[in-house]
């Protein structure tokens, strides 16, 4: 092996370790607010809609696509009955799983990561990478994973929002304007 090739070893698992703790980070009690709900919602069916018109002939990817989506969703339903939701006077506020969650993002990621490890050794090579990345079943998978879960997650969110009132405020008498 080349010292690039050891170099690049060795910083593949700093970086996954990198995109792990920040993951655990993101991945806490976060507001709760209907736009980003609702661009989560849009962003992914557009990303499953545009995966299943790339992989239109590709009957095995497809598949793959389907049945990722299909688990995705049903991880997360999964999600948010695990999720704690609270309705405050500071506002709406929820935290999921973070066991799910990471679970679903270290797999797209670490896919993804293959891949560039993938291109970094057939340039190395000389050899033609194989351009066709989501016809493979596991790419299209772990991208009907990723949209299914995230997107059933935002849209059940939309759901549980939508069924809240908001909790008034406790009235200061001490703050006089």
């Amino acid at each position: 092996m080349e010292m690039t090739t050891l170099v690049l070893l060795l910083l593949v698992p700093l970086a996954v370790w990198r995109i792990y703790s920040r993951l655990k980070i993101v991945l806490g009690r976060t507001r709760s607010e209907l736009w980003r709900h609702y661009a989560t919602l849009a962003v992914m069916v557009v990303m499953l809609l545009a995966v299943t018109v790339q992989v239109l002939g590709n009957w095995t990817a497809l598949a793959a696509l389907l049945a990722g989506a299909v688990v995705g969703g049903l991880l997360g339903q999964r999600n948010m009955k695990l999720s704690r939701l609270e309705n405050r006077p500071e506002g709406f506020f929820y935290t999921q799983n973070r066991k799910l969650a990471l679970l679903v993002c270290m797999l797209f990621i670490s896919r993804l990561i293959y891949r560039l490890f993938e291109a970094y050794l057939h340039m190395h090579n000389g050899l033609p990478l194989d351009p066709d990345f989501l016809g493979n079943p596991i790419s299209s998978w772990l991208f009907g994973l990723l949209g299914g879960f995230y997107g059933v997650y935002a849209g059940l969110l939309v759901q549980w929002r939508r069924s809240q009132k908001p909790v008034p405020r406790p009235v200061d008498i001490f703050d006089i304007k």
